[in-house]
């Protein structure tokens, strides 16, 4: 049996709280980037190399519209001091995007967050995994983002590098999904499920590693392709999945994709399962090439009810952007 760890909150280790910092970002290309000709805007949510998006959740507001929406994001920093989440007040390009960088209390700053997806039914929870797979359930109000506790995920092997996560709730249960990133053609994605208890922070057990390969999101030359970046969960089960290629260079150039990559499943008995396309059975509802976008999507959250769906970069040297995309996620009725 696999040992779990669920590590109790250290407040006392921190003397000082981080000074909370506001910033409204205007919506900005890349320096020596073309602009889109068309509808869609990028707007930045932070600069340079410790300002990108690696992991981006709705809170849970009751808002079902297309008003502004608040959203949890965090960053893949790696070293003390560096902002690790923050909130974002995104008016879908009407107006500046106002982040919120917030502290991090109840435990050691956390290496290389990675993702990040709201606790269904408890607003206000959230979990973040890092990219060596330890699981962060943490609380956010307006002045920090405060932890509860951690565990790693089941399944960790050496070597696993992870970049998504995503919660759900079925037949009463909480289940969890998450991927490693993956490389190339020869390095596919990893993705398990298991169900995941709030309260304790223990995962149950995992589904076996399920493997997962898309078709080069518009691959750039010499470029590695991660073929998980991100994932969301619909409440139907169905995974919207995002990719990218990155020549682990932060100058780019980067290109992304956004898949349906197929389901999870869970029945009453509680047995969950994993059903995911095939490469030759994917076909990108979203694509954005180096030398029109130029972006590293490493976020994508859904807004309850509205349909549209928004994506966060990590474009390494030149920050953070958001995103919406129209009809990428489902109505009511739909």
């Amino acid at each position: 049996m696999m040992s779990r760890r669920w590590t109790a909150p250290a407040v006392a280790l921190l003397s000082v709280a981080a000074t909370v910092t506001t910033v409204a970002y205007a919506s900005a290309s890349p320096p020596d980037r073309p602009d889109r000709s068309d509808a869609r805007e990028w707007q930045r949510v932070g600069t340079g190399m410790t300002g990108g998006v690696s992991g981006l959740a709705v809170i849970e507001n009751g808002a079902d519209s297309d008003d502004p929406v608040d959203l949890v994001m965090v960053r893949d920093s790696k070293n003390p001091g560096e902002p690790r989440v923050a909130t974002v007040r995104y008016d879908y390009g009407d107006s500046a995007p106002v982040v919120r960088e917030l502290p991090w209390l109840g435990s050691a700053e956390p290496r290389d967050l990675e993702a990040v997806d709201s606790v269904p039914g408890r607003p206000g929870h959230y979990v973040a995994l890092t990219s060596g797979g330890t699981a962060f359930h943490f609380t956010l109000d307006r002045d920090a983002a405060r932890v509860k506790g951690s565990s790693p995920v089941p399944g960790l092997a050496a070597g696993d590098n992870y970049e998504s996560f995503a919660l759900t709730r079925r037949h009463g249960r909480t289940i969890a999904v998450w991927a490693t990133r993956g490389s190339s053609d020869g390095v596919p994605a990893k993705v398990r499920a298991a169900a995941y208890d709030p309260d304790s922070g223990v995962f149950g057990p995992a589904t076996g590693p399920v493997d997962f390969l898309v078709p080069d999101p518009l691959p750039v030359d010499g470029q590695e392709v991660r073929h998980a970046s991100d994932i969301k969960v619909h409440a139907d089960g169905t995974l919207l999945l995002t990719a990218a290629s990155d020549p682990n260079v932060n100058s780019g150039p980067f290109a992304s994709a956004v898949y349906v990559a197929g389901k999870v499943t869970s029945n009453a008995s509680g047995r969950i399962g994993l059903e995911l396309r095939t490469r030759d059975r994917l076909t990108a509802l979203a694509s954005f090439d180096k030398s029109v976008d130029n972006r590293k999507i490493e976020a994508v959250a859904c807004r309850r009810g509205s349909g549209t769906a928004v994506v966060g970069t990590d474009d390494e040297d030149q920050g953070g952007s958001l995103l919406p995309l129209r009809k990428l996620c489902p109505k009511p009725g739909s």
